[in-house]
Formats: C-alpha cells, structure tokens, sequence
C-alpha cells in the first residue's frame, strides 16, 4: 500500500485521513491506505460499512464527528448535499480505531453508493472519503404459513374469516399483500388457480396482529372451502395455509314487497311500469327476479296465476334502486291491472304487490288504402265483380272492422266520395294481405260505372280511398232460338278476348243466334269511345274479330286497361282486357 499523506487546509486543520471498506474492498480517504477491513455480507435491507478512524489532527487525536451518506447513483462533491443522510452515526474513536456502522432500511437486490466526511470540533471538515457501491442482497425469504385460518358466523349469504398476520420475512415484520381465495371443493396448490379470488382483501397488518375478513354474495345452504396465501414485497408468496370449510346458513327471509308500483305513459299498445326495487332480505341486498303479470280484471292472490306474464323483465337493481319497464303487446283504449312478485335465489317470493291500473290510448292508426281494386262485369244482369287485397287493421297489420262501397256513373274521387251510390251488404273481412272479393247487384245492365272502396277499423278509423276502377254492368238478351241441325248458336254471347294480357293483338269472339244490327266497340278506362270493330247486320252464326290497339284515327293506343262491349238486338254484354307493350 502506499503511505499515508496529510493534506493541510488555510484553517490551519489537516484533512483527516478516512478510510471507508465494504465487501473486503480496501479503501483509500484522503489519500492515505489502510490494511484491508472485513465487512459482514448484505442482507435485503441493510450493508455493513467498516473505515479506519481519522485523528482530530490527520492520524493524531480524535475526531469530533462522521457524516455519512448514500445515494443509489455516484456520489461526489457536487451531489454530495443530495445524498441521503445516515442518522444514529456513532462518536468517532481515537485515530486508527477500526469503526463500524451497519445502515438499515434499505431496499433488496438495490446497488448503493457510500461516502464519508470527518469533522472536528471547530468544526473542519475533511475531504470526501473513496466511494463505494454494494449491493443489498435480494428478498427470498417468504413470509409464514398461514396455519390458524378460521371460519365462522355463517349467514345465508356471508362467513367470517380470522387468522393470525405472518411476517414480512417469516414471523417478523409486516407482509405486503394476502390472496385470499374460495372453492366448492377442496383447494390445493394443483387447483389453487381454478378458485375464486377473494377482492377488496385487506393489507396485512404487521407480524401477530389478528385479521378478520367478512366474505359475503355467497349462496345459501352451501358448503365452502377457504385458503390464504400471503406475499413480501418482491412478492416472495407463502405456501397455501390450512383449508378450512364452512356452510352458509338457510336463507328464510324474501324481499319487501313493492308498494310503489305505477304506470305511466300509454299509447295504443304500451303502458310504462315503475317501482322501486325491494331488497334480497327485507329492504337489504339485491333481489334475484320479478314475475310482472296483467289481466283485464282486479289481479288478486287467487287469480295471480291466471294473470299474463310479462316477458322481458329485467333482474333487480339493489335495494332503493328506480326500476322501469315498458310492456307491450297491450289492446287500445282497454283498463290494464298490473302486478308484481319479487324473489331472492332460493327463492323466497314476496308478497303480492299493490295493484296498479291504467287505460292505453285508442287507436288512432286507420287500416291502409286499397291499391289494387278490379272491376269486372258480373255473370247477371246489372252485376260487377270486385276483387282487391284486404288491408290490415293498422297499416297492413291484423283485419279491418268492415268495407264502404261506392259506384257511380261518373269519375269519384276523394273529395265526391261520400256522393256516391252506397252498395249495401259488403263483403265480412278476411285477413290482412289475404284476398277479398264482392258482388255489386241490381245496377242498370250495360251501363258503366266507376267503383272505389274504403274500409275501416273498431275504432272506426276510416282508410283512404282506394284505386278508382270501372267496369260494365253485365247484361245479357236471349231469344231461345235452338237449331242443333245447322249449330247455331241459341243465344247472344261474348266471350273473353284471348290472349289477355295481348300485345300487338287480341282475338274477340261473340255469338248471335238471328241476324241482327251488331255493334261493338272498344272503350278507354274513362269510358270514351277508342274503336268500333264491328258496326253492321250479321246473320246467325259466330263470329271472331281482332282488334290490333289502333283507335278510330288508326293511331296506336297506349298500354293500359280497355273495355269491349257488344250490342245487338237488345243484348249488351262487355268484357275488360288489358294492352301491355
């Protein structure tokens, strides 16, 4: 080693020679050596610092007092005010005294840096000692085995457990955490991960203290296995502790019944409910389910059963809770009781609740307009066949109350409507979507009338009308004539054009049984004349015609809905047929 040297300040005080050793390293202050120290080994949370004791005057005498310090980053004269001050230093001893201090409080597995001052008693202070860095050792000792775990109080819904706090490092100190967990079936450490885990845990308090933890939201009537485990600050975990069971008690107690229910709110199918939401027991906790059930009567005990259930109802809110419910599905304009019953998981059902009443609105909604009425000429004299698709009760929906028929020998619209020829006897309703036919009777035969149709529902809710269609009174005149030798035919008729729907042209065959004046002629859906086919005195025979869609004036007719109509001899008849292009 090299020898020791004095270094002198202007005060007239020489900078003590210090010398600081940890982990059998030699150190060096103030420039002298000193024969290696010895040092004991790191713990987690502490290091054990040895140093040669300066003079009071370089290597004579004896100091007046050490300032040691550390810092987990190098210290030097600049960051030395930084560092963490060593409070409890001894006094120093006569210079060349071997001096020893072990600093506490550390952290585990932390590399720190120390230093070192000398004073005396002016004071003068020396020069910063050699730093060192050690090491603290790591954390590996566990804290103790849980072994006194007890359970007890046993509710339908809770169970108290109580045991004895361990340490941080076996039975000493105070632990950092515990892992308190519960299984139906014996826990091990193979099954330690499947159980529940226990939250809110209370931190360990220190070494012998008495723990107590209250468990609840467990079942009723059910038999449980518990088990602690309890960690360090690493965590260094402690092994599983004993595995107590216990079984919670009878749940006998069924929540509140509710005494606030009301309803609110009523359109033509609604009706709003609201309460407030009982307890599990009592008023305390939370309920597991309703039952809600309505009749068009007072619901009572005795007829509970027979009320409807509501489906839908949503699972208890905890006690005090604001519960609402919207039911539909309801009849308009119709008095609704309500009720309810509430259970808890065993169950344990409440009783009956009070019994509310409320009206839903009437029906404001009218059945959907017709838009596809036919007209058709009858197979009687003075008939017109309809048939159209029913509409619904609201919109497209259910079936309507009845139907308004009207006809007339002039154009009707929404406005005239009501103006025109009711048709009595219309047709019962069938279904919505479903169709539905008519027959008007008694109309002057051959002439042609327009027909629209409005329906209504039981609120009498009138739809719009429907499409305007139009159509001939059927009308036939026969003479009798039979003549099977020549196959003439023994009464007047026209037949349905074929094809119908046609384009470019149609087939029209008519029969007349005597010669007589035919006229026949093709009409537009207004009823204005569009061709004459035929206009000439024809024998007995039968007769087809081919109308090509040209009017009088030769020009092509539009696509759309026509009429042909045949006189002859006081005979009238028509049919409808349809140009598409």
């Amino acid at each position: 080693m090299s020898n020791p040297q004095l270094v002198h300040v202007k005060t007239g005080f020489s900078l003590k020679i210090l010398t600081l050793v940890f982990a059998l390293l030699p150190c060096v202050f103030g420039g002298q050596a000193y024969a290696q120290l010895s040092s004991d080994p790191p713990t987690p949370t502490t290091i054990t610092l040895t140093w040669t004791a300066p003079g009071d005057d370089g290597n004579t005498g004896q100091a007046m007092q050490y300032d040691l310090r550390y810092s987990t980053s190098l210290i030097t004269e600049q960051n030395w005010a930084a560092a963490t001050v060593v409070t409890g230093l001894p006094a120093p001893q006569p210079a060349g005294s071997e001096e020893s201090f072990t600093v506490t409080g550390l952290q585990p597995g932390t590399v720190y840096y120390f230093a070192i001052k000398a004073a005396d008693e002016v004071p003068n202070w020396s020069a910063l000692s050699n730093v060192i860095s050690q090491s603290t050792a790591p954390e590996n000792l566990p804290p103790a085995i849980i072994a006194d775990l007890v359970l007890s109080d046993p509710t339908p819904g809770s169970l108290t457990l109580t045991w004895t706090a361990p340490g941080d490092d076996g039975m000493s100190g105070t632990a950092s955490e515990y892992d308190v967990r519960y299984a139906l079936s014996l826990i091990t450490e193979a099954n330690w991960n499947a159980a529940s885990r226990v939250a809110d845990v209370p931190a360990p308090q220190g070494a012998g203290s008495s723990e107590t933890l209250i468990l609840t939201g467990l079942d009723p009537s059910t038999n449980y296995y518990f088990a602690i485990k309890t960690a360090d600050e690493v965590p260094n975990w402690s092994s599983l502790s004993n595995v107590p069971n216990a079984t919670t008690a009878n749940e006998v107690t069924a929540p509140s019944l509710i005494a606030d229910l009301t309803l609110s709110n009523p359109t033509e199918s609604t009706l709003t409910l609201t309460w407030t939401a009982p307890g599990d027991d009592g008023t305390v906790g939370t309920a597991a389910l309703y039952e809600i059930r309505y009749s068009t009567s007072v619901i009572n005990q005795g007829n509970w059963a027979s009320a409807t259930p509501v489906s839908g109802v949503p699972a208890p809110q905890p006690a005090g809770t604001a519960e609402s419910i919207v039911v539909s599905g309801l009849q308009p304009s119709t008095v609704y009781y309500f009720a309810i019953k509430t259970a808890d998981e065993v169950p344990n059902w409440s009783g009956l609740s009070n019994v509310a009443s409320a009206q839903t609105a009437g029906d404001q909604i009218p059945p959907a307009a017709i838009n596809d009425l036919q007209a058709m000429s009858g197979t009687e004299d003075g008939e017109i066949n309809l048939v159209w698709t029913a509409p619904g009760d609201d919109g497209a929906v259910g079936k309507v109350l009845g139907y308004e028929i009207r006809c007339s020998k002039n154009t009707i619209t929404a406005d005239n409507f009501g103006l025109a020829d009711l048709c009595e006897n219309p047709p019962t309703p069938v279904a919505g979507g479903f169709q539905q036919t008519a027959v008007l009777s008694e109309l002057q035969p051959g002439e042609i009338y327009y027909v629209a149709v409005r329906s209504y529902d039981d609120f009498f809710n009138p739809s719009p009308i429907s499409n305007v269609d139009t159509a001939i009174a059927y009308y036939r005149f026969a003479l009798g004539i039979d003549d099977p030798d020549n196959n003439l035919p023994n009464a007047f008729d026209l037949s349905q054009n074929f094809p119908n729907p046609f384009n470019p042209s149609t087939e029209i065959s008519y029969s007349v049984p005597r010669t007589s004046h035919v006229t026949l002629s093709v009409y537009n859906i207004q009823g204005q004349l569009t061709t004459t086919l035929v206009d000439a005195t024809q024998p007995a025979g039968n007769y087809s015609i081919a109308w090509t869609g040209d009017d009088t004036s030769g020009r092509k007719v539009a696509s759309g809905v026509y009429f042909y109509r045949m006189q002859a001899d006081g005979f009238s008849d028509s049919r409808k047929m349809v140009l598409l292009k």
